[in-house]
């Protein structure tokens, strides 16, 4: 009986590695991976990394790559092949070799399409003038590197400011260039809810990192040798040594598409629980794979941040045997970088996604000085968000943004949401340093807030009110704390004076309590309750991470 025939399509890493660990599981398994350029395709977040840390060869760490991937096993990988048709019934693959125009034609016992994502090139006036990158390859981050080095690189425009964009900016400003971030949505981090998300950019413009949203770029100019030089938005004209598009991705799916795979509701390749497509033998994984929501049960595209470790358990396993292998459940989105002294990290849904879905979704925000778990350096100020549904308190999503370990945090809260796990089942984690840790923390507030014993008010939705005159705002500080900051308009009464002086406050009006973390507001709460006030809220988070001043 002869090799096991695996072929792999496309330069996402995730193929390759797929077929590197079946043939380290049987010894029968020969591949062949044909990709389109000279590398595999590495994400923009990886391609980031070796921009600020230019001690490091993106070029020598590929080629090390490709040479291990070569070493494991049978397995040759084909560079500088564009694949041109999959025909299903004859299991062959037909390919063209870019160097020559020759074609050539594979036979396949079974095919992982890991066609990967390209950057959507938008029909502007100027886009295709030099120095106008899509961070898609190793030869784009060797522009920037030479361009910084040689002094040429002093002003970055980058467009798009989604994860990729905010971590693409801080790797830029590593390396000493001025950065214009341009997001033509109405917020940066739109994976974030608008209050987490402004933490970020007001920390961002702390650093000297021009931040600007709700602008659209209507077009790049470019001077005499055919540089880009400016870009324009409606309010702004921006000088520019070098513009970088990561506004929008697009699955690669053409080739699929033409052989009669179904392409899903999202855009990609639609595939079920086996990784497996509607042609038998054919897979799909990577960001030209669709999958299902954990929360919603709905087919989404995730464009990976880096290898999807559980689809590539899968999709190995089923390649040498009759699909025994099964993903379990959906995706939770789970996400994380680190960038200008802040962990930003979240998994599931935003509030506002839970709210377009349907959901009866709650929130609570808490904030909490985490030295014990930022290892001593970095930004210490940790704001955790936790969205549930209010119905059956099921938890739908979680941001965290501040803390070096805020990564961390969203996998604890991601690993009880990956089994359907309640905020109950949150707030009794045995967790080391259990005294003011921030998920115990975020889970009673919320449970207080479940159970009616807590009203809250969003950064957000404060934001809409501060200037409200039915609105009372009672910062419960201490006079010396009230006296160096707080918000316009409110009036100070120290949570132990509460009692004495509680008619100064007028019953009739809603009164949103203040203080810095939120936690003596909620106590001032509770004082006020039994004191006979009905209308009353607690701002979530406190004043320390309202981003709205």
């Amino acid at each position: 009986m002869g090799k096991k025939k695996l072929v792999v399509i496309g330069d996402e890493i995730d193929g390759i590695k797929a077929a590197a660990r079946a043939i380290c599981q049987n010894p029968e398994v020969e591949a062949k991976v044909l990709i389109p350029g000279k590398y595999p395709s590495f994400n923009s977040y990886m391609l980031s990394y070796f921009i600020q840390n230019s001690e490091e060869d993106v070029f020598s760490l590929v080629e090390g790559i490709m040479d291990n991937f070569r070493v494991q096993g049978s397995m040759d990988i084909l560079t500088e092949t564009r694949v041109t048709d999959i025909l299903p019934v004859e299991k062959k693959v037909i390919f063209e070799e870019l160097k020559d125009g020759h074609s050539s034609v594979l036979e396949y016992d079974k095919l992982i399409i890991a066609t990967g994502a390209s950057p959507v090139v938008p029909a502007i006036e100027g886009i295709n003038l030099g120095n106008v990158l899509f961070l898609k390859s190793p030869e784009d981050v060797a522009i920037i590197q030479e361009g910084i080095k040689e002094g040429r690189l002093k002003k970055a425009v980058v467009v798009g400011a989604h994860m990729a964009g905010v971590y693409l900016a801080e790797s830029l400003w590593k390396r000493g260039v001025k950065v214009s971030l341009v997001e033509r949505g109405s917020q940066i981090l739109p994976e974030l809810d608008i209050e987490m998300a402004e933490l970020v950019r007001r920390q961002m413009g702390r650093k000297g990192v021009e931040v600007l949203v709700g602008e659209k770029v209507l077009s790049l100019i470019g001077n005499a040798k055919g540089d880009v030089v400016e870009v324009h938005t409606p309010e702004h004209i921006i000088p520019a040594d070098v513009v970088i598009w990561l506004d929008d991705m697009k699955p690669n799916v053409e080739v699929a598409k033409k052989a009669g795979i179904i392409i899903g509701a999202s855009g990609a390749i639609e595939v079920d629980q086996y990784m497996e497509t509607n042609v038998p033998g054919i897979y799909a994984m990577g960001s030209c794979a669709e999958r299902v929501h954990h929360i919603t049960g709905k087919p989404v595209w995730v464009y990976w941040q880096a290898v999807d470790d559980v689809a590539l358990h899968v999709i190995s396993q089923n390649i040498l045997g009759d699909n025994d292998c099964m993903l379990e459940k959906g995706v939770l989105g789970a996400i994380g970088i680190q960038a200008f002294d802040l962990g930003i990290a979240r998994a599931g849904l935003s509030l506002q996604q839970a709210w377009q879905e349907g959901y009866d979704g709650e929130a609570a925000i808490v904030s909490v000085y985490d030295d014990r778990y930022a290892g001593g350096g970095g930004y210490r100020e940790n704001t955790i968000k936790l969205i549930v549904n209010r119905s059956n308190g099921k938890i739908m999503g979680v941001q965290c943004v501040g803390g070096a370990l805020s990564d961390k945090l969203v996998d604890i809260v991601a690993t009880v949401m990956g089994m359907d796990g309640t905020v109950k089942d949150l707030a009794v984690l045995d967790l080391i340093s259990m005294n003011q840790h921030p998920i115990l923390l975020v889970a009673h507030v919320m449970l207080n807030k479940l159970q009616g014993k807590l009203k809250g008010i969003s950064p957000l939705e404060l934001s809409s009110l501060v200037h409200n005159e039915e609105v009372v705002l009672l910062d419960v500080r201490t006079e010396s704390e009230f006296k160096m900051g707080t918000l316009p308009g409110a009036i100070n009464i120290p949570l132990e004076e509460l009692e004495n002086r509680k008619d100064e406050l007028d019953r009739e009006r809603l009164i949103v309590l203040i203080s810095e973390r939120g936690r003596r507001a909620s106590l001032a709460y509770v004082k006020l309750k039994q004191l006979g006030f009905e209308r009353l809220r607690v701002l979530d988070g406190g004043l320390l991470i309202y981003p709205f001043v």
